[in-house]
């Protein structure tokens, strides 16, 4: 087996059976373990020539794209990983790093306490963030605001900060239930940073969690930004948490948990991990307190 079917058997292990190879080209496509839903679209391209992929999807708003070693890192697993590393050992040499610009918050972004209360935009946005069970005291905690003009005009934004206190990311997410594109977020990797890093108390039981939505409703949330946790998110869990972790996906994202909870559980922290299953219908937010109703036993 020469080099090239072995990266397209590691891939294949990774994203299941694939769709068009043009092995000429190096390029092969696959569904996307992100956004395809058992859609069979094969919007996930792999050049394995160049070593990159994209899902030209959700590639921008996910970040599901950049060179194979990063698709290993978020969809595969270690062993598959050192694998390619194998395969591919020069490929660290071959991709240049660009300096990401510094994240801000956009352009006109406001603070619910800094607006009057009975500006029509502010009301729009605190309309929005009632509907869906938040509350002031919620909305002071995470520094939620909203943007009325500009880029991010009729979105609600949660920025995210890490220990030293600089800002890592944002979510903006629109409230027009009509809105093509629900969520804009900034060009940073996601990967590269911890959400709410500034908030988290590694002393106590931590609430591992798809989205920001979700971890609002927590005591002490640990936000993935998706279904799958990212190489630095899961150094820093292991190398950091002395309590118990639990992971709380919604209810359709039970395969990925059982994925997590089986990287998670060993070593220093064999026994402390624990997982909820939701039904399908139910989101975390849902749960108003009530997680414990909803552990269960993974048998190793």
């Amino acid at each position: 087996m020469d080099e090239q079917e072995a990266i397209v058997e590691l891939l294949e292990e990774v994203l299941g059976d694939h769709g068009l190879h043009y092995p000429n080209r190096g390029q092969i496509s696959f569904n996307c373990p992100v956004c395809d839903e058992d859609r069979n679209k094969h919007n996930l391209e792999v050049n394995y020539f160049d070593g990159v992929y994209k899902c030209w999807a959700c590639g921008d708003s996910e970040g599901t794209h950049g060179n194979l070693g990063k698709l290993f890192d978020k969809f595969g697993n270690r062993k598959l990983k050192k694998l390619y590393n194998i395969l591919r050992p020069d490929e660290t040499e071959k991709v240049v790093k660009v300096k990401k610009p510094k994240v801000v918050l956009p352009d006109n972004f406001t603070l619910f306490k800094d607006s009057h209360p009975v500006y029509p935009v502010r009301k729009q946005a605190y309309n929005y963030l009632k509907s869906r069970g938040i509350n002031d005291e919620i909305i002071e905690r995470f520094g939620i605001g909203f943007c009325d003009k500009g880029s991010h005009m009729g979105r609600i934004v949660i920025p995210s900060y890490n220990k030293k206190g600089d800002l890592n990311y944002y979510v903006g997410r629109s409230w027009d239930v009509n809105s093509r594109a629900k969520y804009r977020n900034p060009e940073a990797e996601k990967d590269q940073i911890i959400f709410w890093e500034n908030l988290i108390d590694w002393n106590k039981d931590i609430y591992l969690v798809e989205g920001a939505f979700d971890g609002m409703f927590l005591d002490n949330p640990v936000v993935m930004l998706g279904k799958h946790m990212s190489e630095l998110l899961f150094e820093t869990i292991y190398n950091n948490a002395k309590a118990d972790v639990i992971i709380c996906l919604d209810g359709d994202a039970w395969t990925n948990a059982v994925k997590i909870y089986h990287e998670l559980n060993g070593g220093e922290l064999w026994g402390r991990i624990k997982i909820v299953k939701l039904p399908l219908d139910r989101d975390v937010c849902d749960l108003k307190g009530q997680i414990e109703d909803f552990f269960v036993k993974i048998l190793d």
